[in-house]
């Protein structure tokens, strides 16, 4: 299962202090936005901001489509989180599988 794989790397984001969770704290955030991921149960407004996130900071926004954000940050009513570590949005990335789905691009490599 690849999400065990993503909430370890969110976790290795947590406690080496290279995340944001929640809108308003990732709007704070002036640089180093590397990946957005929002939960499948984010209301369409809250979509359209993290979109608009993922435009400022030109990063790829990914939806979580089989566990919440909520769970994997163990903060109630989270529903976005930024990952600072460009590292670590990568290997999030790689292993996506079905557990994540693109919603808008970022950066062509």
């Amino acid at each position: 299962m690849q999400s065990n794989k993503i909430y370890t790397y969110v976790g290795f984001a947590r406690r080496a202090g290279k995340f944001k969770a929640g809108l308003n704290a990732i709007k704070t955030v002036k640089k180093d936005v590397e990946l957005l991921l929002i939960c499948h149960s984010a209301s369409p407004n809250a979509i359209k901001e993290a979109e608009k996130l993922s435009e400022r900071f030109f990063c790829p926004l990914y939806v979580a489509k089989t566990f919440t954000i909520e769970d994997m940050m163990d903060k109630e009513n989270c529903k976005l989180v930024a990952i600072l570590d460009y590292e670590l949005a990568k290997a999030i990335i790689s292993n996506a599988g079905e557990d994540l789905e693109e919603i808008s691009g970022g950066r062509n490599e």
